[in-house]
């Protein structure tokens, strides 16, 4: 019963579209306050205990890499690495959007950083060249959650976190299932750009051709240097993300340039921010986590659920449906460090790894990121073109449905997550 108040507490406050951590902060604190012989300063204690991670430090650290890569030039860069390698095709900025992103995935594990820095290029030259502003919208909003798949991956962090699982084989389960992706997008713009007759960029000259993809060739060594100490054991993946900011800092600082050391200030202060939003998210859905806990919510559900059908499809289709409709109204951080205890005993007694499972939550809650109501890339986009949520549902239709496509075919198809892990880190 107590659970269920806090819960309503939670969705409740979420309806008068009050920030998500101060809801499930909230929803901790009902729930503390009705259970019998719990003080409240278990609250603050839960708290820190959901940040008290060394690993969650990689956080911070990736988002650096992000906006070193931004403002360091380095962005521009892998668009016109993406440019050189699918321009020329019909509808090729439509291509170049989603390969620029599955580039950019490989180094900040962000999807709003990658709809903000490939999309505040791509979203405006598109729409100079003639694409219509709903495909504009939808195609960068939707290959923008590669992000969260290919590694590095912030909500792959955070799961290995509340799961216990391998970070580096959540990020190596990680790529085949960003790659499918990003290729079922290629496709669905494929058919747009045969039926809306979109442009192909000028073919680029063998000279333009090398010169692009050498240019590219510093920014891609940060996937290198991410995903190769990880495997090797060389790096945790804390010390990858440090290594990578500082990687790129000197990228752009003295490769390309751009970087300034007057810059570094406003980009530790924006990091800052964004960091102490996410981990105040991860703090207070830990503390619900841990109510839920209290009260018994992972094994009843576990035992309810089994009790229904021992159907493995037909349980795992619907803990998909469960994470398609908690990613439309909750934020990735906190739905994976609430439902990750709940929905994890269910998977196991299935047989299924838990870092099978952990590619298949995090790619599910990103597609509540393009998703309405809360869907931030999908409003960023928006903002970018200048366009109304509602006047891109057309367009957005078939990349979702695309994306869902795929979510099935690695829910029942162990190895497309697992043969990477398993080949790379036994």
């Amino acid at each position: 019963m107590i659970a269920i108040v806090s819960f309503l507490v939670m969705i409740g406050l979420m309806l008068f579209n009050v920030p998500i951590a101060v809801c499930t902060g909230f929803a901790s604190i009902v729930g503390i306050i009705l259970s019998d012989g719990i003080s409240y300063m278990t609250f603050v204690q839960r708290m820190y205990v959901g940040m008290d991670s060394f690993t969650l430090i990689a956080v911070p650290l990736f988002m650096l890499c992000g906006r070193f890569m931004a403002i360091g030039g380095i962005t521009k860069d892998l668009i016109e690495l993406s440019n050189a390698l699918v321009g020329r095709f019909k509808g090729g900025l439509a291509y170049v959007n989603i390969v620029a992103s599955m580039f950019f995935a490989g180094i900040t594990g962000s999807a709003a950083a990658d709809t903000a820095s490939v999309g505040g290029i791509l979203i405006p030259a598109m729409i100079d060249k003639g694409y219509d502003k709903d495909v504009t919208v939808a195609v960068t909003a939707t290959s923008s959650t590669i992000g969260v798949m290919i590694p590095p991956s912030i909500p792959m962090v955070v799961f290995g976190v509340a799961a216990s699982a391998s970070i580096g084989k959540l990020f190596m389960g990680g790529i085949i299932p960003g790659i499918l992706v990003g290729a079922a997008l290629l496709l669905v713009s494929w058919v747009f750009a045969k039926k809306r007759n979109y442009p192909a960029e000028a073919a680029m000259s063998r000279k333009e051709f090398f010169h692009a993809i050498f240019k590219g060739i510093p920014a891609l060594m940060t996937v290198l240097i991410i995903l190769g100490g990880i495997t090797t054991g060389f790096f945790t993946p804390t010390e990858a993300a440090g290594v990578a900011a500082l990687y790129t800092f000197l990228l752009g600082r003295f490769m390309y340039r751009e970087l300034s050391i007057k810059d570094i200030p406003g980009i530790m202060l924006e990091v800052a921010i964004t960091t102490g939003q996410v981990v105040l998210m991860i703090a207070t859905a830990s503390a619900l986590g841990w109510v839920f806990a209290q009260q018994n919510v992972p094994a009843i559900i576990s035992s309810a659920v089994l009790g229904l059908t021992t159907n493995k499809y037909v349980l795992l289709l619907l803990i998909n449906l469960l994470l398609l409709f908690v990613g439309t109204w909750m934020d990735l951080s906190p739905a994976v460090m609430i439902f990750c205890p709940i929905l994890l005993p269910i998977v196991t007694a299935l047989g299924m790894d838990p870092v099978h499972f952990g590619v298949i939550m995090v790619i599910n809650l990103a597609i509540g990121l393009f998703t309405p109501p809360v869907g931030v890339c999908l409003f960023l986009a928006c903002g970018i073109a200048k366009v109304s949520i509602t006047d891109t549902i057309k367009a957005f239709l078939p990349y979702f449905l695309s994306m869902v496509v795929v979510l099935l075919l690695i829910t029942y198809c162990e190895p497309l997550v697992m043969f990477l892990p398993n080949l790379l880190m036994g």
